[in-house]
């Protein structure tokens, strides 16, 4: 499971919620903190770094005998997913997947002065604020994020509040649409979710995600 930014690899109770779901299911479940955030050290985060530790956790989970994988990205945790390199990975899923660059009113400022240093973000858990630079924006723009989706060959299913004003709901249509045109795809809207999605919306892309996983692993 990949946290999103300014998150952790709690996200707010979301993946152990998730987790627990998963072991009732006989599925395993790991969750962790990418470089910079959450109990790690403050290093400026970037998506290459992500990409880096999601590769380096998924072949730790191959030596230990795993063969049915699947990831989950959780907003900007789902680019992370789509950057990756995971040879033999059996399903995507993608929650409010933050694929295409952009930013809402609340978080302009953030990226405003890149160009003079790096920039201070706080949380959303209980942790120090997080770092970016100007590699954030570099990075950023070297995913090839529309050529990755039309090559994605993986059963891929992502999960979208119709409400969602970080990651816009028609970002998420305009994703799926350049998805190879197959039955193995599926798009789920929940209705009034918002980015941050709890309660019995939680609990609808929970279970759309444990149904997907029993279909494909």
């Amino acid at each position: 499971m990949c946290h999103g930014f300014t998150g952790d690899k709690y996200e707010w109770g979301r993946f152990p919620r998730l987790a627990n779901e998963c072991n009732k299911e006989e599925f395993d479940a790991i969750f962790f903190d990418f470089s910079g955030s959450g109990e790690n050290e403050r290093v400026p985060i970037t998506v290459f770094k992500q990409i880096q530790d999601l590769e380096s956790v998924f072949k730790w989970v191959q030596d230990r005998g795993y063969k049915k994988i699947a990831v989950l990205g959780l907003s900007f945790g789902g680019l992370t997913a789509l950057g990756a390199e995971l040879t033999g990975i059996k399903a995507y899923i993608f929650w409010a997947p933050f694929f295409f660059l952009h930013t809402t009113e609340d978080h302009s400022d953030w990226f405003r002065d890149l160009n003079k240093g790096p920039v201070r973000i706080p949380t959303s858990g209980e942790g120090e604020p997080i770092i970016i630079d100007m590699s954030f924006m570099t990075d950023f723009a070297k995913v090839r994020v529309k050529s990755n989706l039309k090559k994605l060959d993986i059963p891929t299913l992502m999960v979208q509040g119709t409400s969602d004003q970080s990651v816009p709901y028609e970002f998420t249509r305009k994703a799926f649409s350049l998805l190879p045109k197959n039955k193995n795809n599926k798009l789920v809207e929940i209705n009034d979710a918002t980015h941050d999605f709890e309660g019995k919306h939680l609990n609808e892309f929970i279970n759309h995600t444990i149904l997907w996983l029993k279909d494909y692993l």
